[in-house]
């Protein structure tokens, strides 16, 4: 007789805890979506970087968190290594790339992205006193770029590539400007808003000239998602759009830039 109370009650606590786990797991469910967990490169300014108060800021920060509320949703910004995006972004542990993420048509059959809603261009950067003034002039010398950015695939897939000395990985820009001053590099070839940005809020006085016949096709940033993610893009596109009609993007864009220039 006790032997079946004993099993009916260890029974009993089996199926409660059976309860328990399933609850848990449907609330943990429920709880993710409602997460939106925003990978990014924390030094890449203006587009999210870190401040003088170690706080995570920037254009994209503003913009997500404004999405985020239209949606509903929880913004959980991780930080990651830029070489590494793709990888963090297919085994789930991010759900998009949102940090001043250049379009690629290698990268849009990779993944899904979203449409630009930033026209950004790259761009070289010099020393101001340097005897460059043209891309021609920085054949045989070497070249600085972010360690897994669109400047460097397209640097290393073009034909001027083949003619410049070396092509220097840098883990971000402010670094590779860094050793552009010291004269380690002879430029740094980088998207002109974050070049510029720097350039106004450090100070810095660097030379610039386009370049040419390096980038192809549309030239932009983007949010990418988990290829086939194409719920989550369609929400996050909807809620900037009611954003631009309520002002609220080009608010934020003035903030950072002093100008509207989002698409």
């Amino acid at each position: 007789m006790k032997n079946k109370i004993w099993i009916g009650v260890i029974s009993a606590i089996v199926i409660i805890a059976l309860i328990g786990a399933i609850v848990f797991s449907v609330q943990g469910q429920e709880n993710n979506e409602n997460v939106l967990v925003l990978g990014m490169d924390d030094s890449f300014p203006p587009m999210g970087f870190r401040n003088e108060n170690n706080e995570l800021v920037g254009f994209d920060i503003d913009l997500a968190t404004e999405v985020c509320n239209k949606l509903g949703m929880k913004l959980e910004v991780q930080t990651i290594s830029w070489a590494a995006k793709e990888q963090e972004l297919d085994s789930g542990n991010i759900d998009c790339i949102w940090n001043g993420f250049g379009y690629t048509e290698e990268r849009n059959e990779a993944m899904t992205l979203s449409d630009m809603y930033i026209k950004d261009e790259s761009i070289f950067f010099v020393k101001n006193d340097a005897e460059y003034n043209s891309q021609e002039d920085l054949k045989g010398k070497k070249i600085g770029v972010q360690s897994g950015s669109t400047q460097e695939r397209r640097l290393n897939d073009s034909e001027f590539g083949k003619e410049i000395e070396e092509i220097v990985g840098y883990t971000d820009y402010l670094t590779a400007l860094m050793d552009l001053e010291t004269g380690n590099i002879d430029a740094v070839y980088m998207s002109k808003i974050t070049g510029t940005y720097i350039m106004k809020s450090q100070n810095k006085n660097f030379k610039t000239f386009e370049s040419t016949g390096i980038s192809t096709g549309e030239t932009g940033m983007v949010i990418a998602f988990k290829k086939g993610n194409t719920e989550l893009k369609d929400k996050i596109e909807n809620a900037i759009a009611e954003l631009k009609e309520e002002g609220k993007v080009k608010e934020i864009s003035e903030k950072w830039f002093g100008e509207d220039i989002t698409l």
